[in-house]
């Protein structure tokens, strides 16, 4: 699948961190489940937490049925330059080249506090949803060695430019040329773009949004009613939901 020209991922560094916070939360802004999370908005302090964890320890020492933490940008370049470009999307990845025993990953609990996501946050919310599918993921996945695709967001502004598939480009060859699979809990939005890249639904996440929290969905915003059907069938009203998806490895490690 051809990326745009006009695009270029390369790894984050610090310099970039700004970029990445404000593109992960203008991308989400609209977002049913980030209006839960963040009912005031998305405060100073929420930001600030969001920055610390994005380089967690450079990945110093870290064992690698832990994971790596791997993070990328995709620049737009309107005219051919080797110079900087302006960044309009990123990727999270977690590399994690051996598998961890059933110990290991049983005993990764996620846990989100105020102290861990900031100010301002609806801790409770985030752990029905994302520490919900995180344990999906944990309990399907069951320690395999994987590339792991934790978040991709492209800001709103320069969308339908080619970066989220330039971004998911990079990862799936990334994994192919390990002989990996790789593994993402989808939103309802980003779903299709990972069926392209050939992920397969391996299990969902229902959200009864509506019934938890009485958010009804008025303005036909996509709650994923109509994605992983064969799997689970049609997503019933009133839910939000994400679906966890496996890319098999297309080719083995040389």
């Amino acid at each position: 699948m051809p990326s745009n020209p006009c695009i270029r991922v390369r790894e984050a560094t610090r310099d970039d961190i700004g970029a990445i916070v404000d593109i992960n939360f203008t991308a989400f802004d609209d977002n049913v489940m980030n209006r839960l999370m963040y009912p005031g908005g998305v405060t100073a302090d929420v930001k600030a937490k969001y920055a610390s964890k994005l380089f967690p320890q450079d990945n110093a020492g870290t064992p690698a049925n832990e994971g790596q933490t791997v993070l990328c940008v995709a620049e737009y370049l309107p005219e051919p330059t080797d110079g900087p470009g302006e960044i309009v999307a990123f990727a999270r990845w977690l590399l994690q080249r051996e598998p961890r025993t059933e110990a290991g990953w049983k005993a990764k609990e996620f846990n989100a506090t105020t102290e861990t996501w900031g100010e301002g946050c609806d801790v409770a919310v985030v752990n029905a949803f994302i520490g919900e599918m995180t344990r999906i993921q944990r309990d399907h996945a069951q320690g395999e060695a994987a590339l792991y695709l934790s978040l991709l967001a492209c800001s709103p502004t320069r969308q339908r430019l080619g970066a989220g598939s330039a971004l998911l480009k990079w990862g799936v060859d990334l994994a192919d040329s390990l002989g990996l699979p790789s593994r993402v809990e989808a939103s309802p939005a980003g779903y299709r773009l990972y069926k392209k890249f050939g992920y397969e639904d391996v299990d969902v996440l229902d959200l009864k949004v509506t019934d938890t929290w009485g958010v009804v969905n008025t303005d036909g915003s996509d709650w994923g009613a109509n994605n992983a059907v064969s799997l689970a069938g049609p997503a019933p009203d009133g839910v939000v939901r994400s679906v966890i998806m496996r890319r098999p490895p297309r080719k083995a490690a040389i």
